[in-house]
Protein backbone atom coordinates (compact mmCIF):
# COMPACT_ATOMS: atom_id res chain seq x y z
CA UNK A 1 0.00 0.00 0.00
CA UNK A 2 2.96 2.35 1.20
CA UNK A 3 4.51 1.53 -2.54
CA UNK A 4 1.44 1.98 -4.35
CA UNK A 5 0.83 5.65 -2.36
CA UNK A 6 4.88 6.79 -3.07
CA UNK A 7 4.43 5.75 -7.13
CA UNK A 8 1.41 8.12 -7.37
CA UNK A 9 2.39 10.79 -5.28
CA UNK A 10 5.80 10.16 -7.98
CA UNK A 11 3.37 10.89 -10.83
CA UNK A 12 1.43 13.81 -9.18
CA UNK A 13 4.83 15.18 -8.79
CA UNK A 14 6.04 14.72 -12.17
CA UNK A 15 2.65 16.03 -13.77
CA UNK A 16 2.80 19.54 -11.49
CA UNK A 17 6.17 19.77 -12.78
CA UNK A 18 6.07 19.24 -16.46
CA UNK A 19 2.74 21.53 -16.14
CA UNK A 20 4.95 24.39 -14.47
CA UNK A 21 7.69 24.12 -17.39
CA UNK A 22 5.34 24.23 -19.82
CA UNK A 23 3.44 27.19 -18.54
CA UNK A 24 6.70 28.75 -18.23
CA UNK A 25 7.69 28.07 -21.71
CA UNK A 26 4.88 29.27 -23.26
CA UNK A 27 4.94 32.39 -20.62
CA UNK A 28 8.83 33.03 -22.19
CA UNK A 29 8.04 32.75 -25.49
CA UNK A 30 4.90 35.25 -25.28
CA UNK A 31 6.86 37.84 -23.83
CA UNK A 32 9.64 37.58 -26.60
CA UNK A 33 7.45 38.00 -28.87
CA UNK A 34 6.62 41.62 -27.21
CA UNK A 35 9.36 43.53 -28.94
CA UNK A 36 8.70 46.79 -30.43
CA UNK A 37 8.94 45.34 -33.92
CA UNK A 38 6.78 42.77 -33.41
CA UNK A 39 4.00 45.05 -32.34
CA UNK A 40 4.55 47.03 -35.84
CA UNK A 41 4.92 43.73 -37.59
CA UNK A 42 1.14 42.80 -36.26
CA UNK A 43 -0.55 46.09 -36.77
CA UNK A 44 1.09 46.06 -40.15
CA UNK A 45 -0.02 42.56 -41.34
CA UNK A 46 -3.60 43.71 -40.11
CA UNK A 47 -3.67 46.81 -42.21
CA UNK A 48 -2.71 44.43 -45.56
CA UNK A 49 -5.23 41.72 -44.68
CA UNK A 50 -8.03 44.80 -44.12
CA UNK A 51 -6.70 46.06 -47.78
CA UNK A 52 -6.24 42.81 -49.30
CA UNK A 53 -9.61 41.39 -48.11
CA UNK A 54 -11.59 45.19 -48.15
CA UNK A 55 -14.32 44.55 -50.45
CA UNK A 56 -14.84 40.81 -49.57
CA UNK A 57 -15.37 42.35 -45.36
CA UNK A 58 -17.43 45.98 -46.06
CA UNK A 59 -16.86 48.62 -43.40
CA UNK A 60 -18.12 46.46 -40.57
CA UNK A 61 -15.95 43.51 -41.12
CA UNK A 62 -12.82 45.61 -41.74
CA UNK A 63 -13.79 47.56 -38.14
CA UNK A 64 -14.08 43.95 -36.82
CA UNK A 65 -10.87 42.70 -38.05
CA UNK A 66 -8.60 45.98 -37.26
CA UNK A 67 -10.87 46.49 -33.43
CA UNK A 68 -8.47 43.90 -31.50
CA UNK A 69 -5.30 44.33 -32.81
CA UNK A 70 -5.14 48.59 -32.94
CA UNK A 71 -6.97 48.25 -28.99
CA UNK A 72 -3.66 45.96 -28.34
CA UNK A 73 -1.36 47.88 -30.28
CA UNK A 74 -2.23 51.49 -29.36
CA UNK A 75 -1.89 53.61 -26.14
CA UNK A 76 -5.13 54.63 -27.01
CA UNK A 77 -6.01 56.32 -23.42
CA UNK A 78 -2.48 57.83 -23.78
CA UNK A 79 -3.23 59.11 -27.30
CA UNK A 80 -6.57 60.36 -26.08
CA UNK A 81 -5.54 62.76 -23.21
CA UNK A 82 -2.97 64.13 -25.32
CA UNK A 83 -5.33 64.67 -28.35
CA UNK A 84 -7.16 67.09 -26.14
CA UNK A 85 -4.73 69.11 -24.31
CA UNK A 86 -4.93 70.99 -21.58
CA UNK A 87 -9.02 70.67 -22.16
CA UNK A 88 -8.44 67.05 -20.12
CA UNK A 89 -7.91 68.26 -16.91
CA UNK A 90 -11.36 70.51 -17.29
CA UNK A 91 -13.32 67.52 -18.16
CA UNK A 92 -15.54 65.63 -15.16
CA UNK A 93 -14.84 61.45 -15.17
CA UNK A 94 -18.28 61.26 -17.08
CA UNK A 95 -16.75 63.36 -20.11
CA UNK A 96 -13.44 61.73 -19.86
CA UNK A 97 -14.93 58.32 -20.11
CA UNK A 98 -17.25 59.57 -23.08
CA UNK A 99 -14.63 61.11 -25.16
CA UNK A 100 -12.22 58.02 -24.92
CA UNK A 101 -14.85 55.60 -25.60
CA UNK A 102 -15.19 58.22 -28.90
CA UNK A 103 -11.81 58.91 -29.81
CA UNK A 104 -11.55 54.69 -29.78
CA UNK A 105 -13.93 54.47 -32.05
CA UNK A 106 -13.15 57.73 -34.46
CA UNK A 107 -9.65 55.51 -34.52
CA UNK A 108 -10.79 52.26 -35.50
CA UNK A 109 -13.02 53.42 -37.74
CA UNK A 110 -10.25 56.05 -39.65
CA UNK A 111 -8.39 53.02 -40.60
CA UNK A 112 -11.39 50.91 -41.52
CA UNK A 113 -12.50 53.87 -43.85
CA UNK A 114 -8.71 54.14 -45.70
CA UNK A 115 -7.30 50.77 -45.29
CA UNK A 116 -10.02 49.17 -47.83
CA UNK A 117 -8.29 48.40 -50.88
CA UNK A 118 -5.73 46.75 -52.18
CA UNK A 119 -3.13 47.02 -55.54
CA UNK A 120 0.43 45.43 -54.34
CA UNK A 121 0.71 47.68 -51.13
CA UNK A 122 3.32 46.05 -48.86
CA UNK A 123 5.30 47.18 -45.94
CA UNK A 124 9.32 46.26 -45.78
CA UNK A 125 10.13 44.10 -42.69
CA UNK A 126 10.10 47.16 -40.07
CA UNK A 127 13.81 48.37 -38.48
CA UNK A 128 14.17 49.34 -34.75
CA UNK A 129 16.04 52.35 -32.82
CA UNK A 130 17.90 51.69 -29.45
CA UNK A 131 15.44 51.83 -26.61
CA UNK A 132 16.06 55.33 -24.96
CA UNK A 133 13.84 55.58 -21.34
CA UNK A 134 11.25 52.88 -22.24
CA UNK A 135 10.71 55.02 -26.16
CA UNK A 136 11.55 53.36 -29.05
CA UNK A 137 11.25 54.28 -33.08
CA UNK A 138 10.22 51.85 -35.23
CA UNK A 139 10.64 52.48 -39.13
CA UNK A 140 8.57 50.59 -41.81
CA UNK A 141 9.02 51.51 -45.75
CA UNK A 142 5.22 51.96 -47.21
CA UNK A 143 5.16 51.00 -50.51
CA UNK A 144 2.75 51.45 -53.27
CA UNK A 145 2.33 51.97 -56.81
CA UNK A 146 1.05 54.96 -58.53
CA UNK A 147 0.78 57.10 -62.07
CA UNK A 148 4.23 57.60 -61.75
CA UNK A 149 5.76 54.01 -60.70
CA UNK A 150 5.94 52.91 -56.99
CA UNK A 151 6.00 55.64 -54.06
CA UNK A 152 7.16 55.07 -51.15
CA UNK A 153 7.11 56.40 -47.76
CA UNK A 154 8.77 55.62 -44.08
CA UNK A 155 6.35 55.01 -41.24
CA UNK A 156 7.94 56.35 -37.88
CA UNK A 157 6.44 54.28 -35.54
CA UNK A 158 7.02 55.68 -31.67
CA UNK A 159 6.35 53.49 -29.10
CA UNK A 160 6.85 53.79 -24.94
CA UNK A 161 6.55 50.60 -22.33
CA UNK A 162 3.70 50.66 -20.62
CA UNK A 163 2.37 48.47 -17.71
CA UNK A 164 4.70 45.96 -19.39
CA UNK A 165 4.10 45.79 -22.99
CA UNK A 166 5.10 48.30 -25.91
CA UNK A 167 2.65 50.34 -27.51
CA UNK A 168 2.14 52.78 -29.89
CA UNK A 169 1.99 56.07 -28.85
CA UNK A 170 2.52 58.37 -32.19
CA UNK A 171 3.19 57.74 -35.78
CA UNK A 172 5.11 60.01 -38.39
CA UNK A 173 4.24 59.65 -42.06
CA UNK A 174 5.85 62.55 -44.24
CA UNK A 175 7.61 64.30 -41.17
CA UNK A 176 4.63 64.88 -40.01
CA UNK A 177 3.07 64.08 -36.22
CA UNK A 178 -0.59 62.16 -36.66
CA UNK A 179 -0.83 62.63 -32.82
CA UNK A 180 0.23 66.59 -32.97
CA UNK A 181 -1.84 66.59 -35.81
CA UNK A 182 -4.97 65.47 -34.18
CA UNK A 183 -4.41 68.07 -31.16
CA UNK A 184 -4.18 71.06 -33.27
CA UNK A 185 -7.43 69.44 -34.73
CA UNK A 186 -9.45 68.80 -31.40
CA UNK A 187 -7.84 71.88 -29.73
CA UNK A 188 -9.34 73.96 -32.56
CA UNK A 189 -12.71 72.34 -32.24
CA UNK A 190 -12.85 72.57 -28.44
CA UNK A 191 -12.21 76.45 -28.61
CA UNK A 192 -14.52 76.95 -31.19
CA UNK A 193 -17.64 74.60 -30.29
CA UNK A 194 -16.87 73.01 -26.97
CA UNK A 195 -16.75 69.55 -25.84
CA UNK A 196 -19.51 68.67 -27.16
CA UNK A 197 -18.80 70.08 -30.53
CA UNK A 198 -15.69 67.66 -30.48
CA UNK A 199 -17.50 64.90 -29.72
CA UNK A 200 -20.52 65.72 -32.07
CA UNK A 201 -17.67 66.27 -35.04
CA UNK A 202 -16.25 62.66 -33.98
CA UNK A 203 -19.77 60.88 -34.71
CA UNK A 204 -20.42 62.46 -37.85
CA UNK A 205 -16.96 61.25 -39.07
CA UNK A 206 -17.79 57.80 -37.84
CA UNK A 207 -21.29 57.98 -38.89
CA UNK A 208 -19.72 58.56 -42.84
CA UNK A 209 -17.34 56.36 -42.42
CA UNK A 210 -19.91 53.78 -41.70
CA UNK A 211 -21.92 54.67 -44.57
CA UNK A 212 -19.23 55.55 -47.04
CA UNK A 213 -19.34 53.58 -50.74
CA UNK A 214 -16.58 51.71 -49.88
CA UNK A 215 -19.17 48.95 -48.15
Amino acid sequence: MLKFKSAHFFRWTISILLCFFTMLFVSSGKAEQQTPSDVIKKFNATLIDSMKRGKELGYPGRYQLLEPVIKDSFALSYMGTISVGKYWNALNEKEKNLFLDTYTEWTIANYAEHFDDYSGQKFEPPSASKIDQDTVTVISKFTESGSSGNEERDFYYRLRKMEGKWRIVDIQISGVSQLALTRSQFVTVINSKGFSGLISMLKEKIKKFSESKAH
